[in-house]
């Protein structure tokens, strides 16, 4: 797994964790971070998914065809 998304996710897991001692007029913020940080974790796995797909064949090097 993608470091970036392990970060993520755990920042997310401690400002979720953070909420409940967290004064009420204060709550919606960590509670917005937590869902923040979980959009992000998300997006950065996205991303590194994307990013490491099989590799074409090395017998058909990627080149424009004319």
């Amino acid at each position: 797994m993608d470091k970036r998304a392990l970060f993520f996710l755990g920042a997310a897991i401690v400002c979720a964790v953070l909420i409940p001692p967290t004064p009420s007029e204060y709550r919606w913020f960590t509670a917005a971070l937590s869902v923040l940080y979980a959009v992000l974790a998300l997006a950065s796995w996205l991303d590194n998914h994307s990013r490491n797909r099989e590799a074409p064949d090395a017998d058909q090097p990627n080149r424009p065809v004319i």
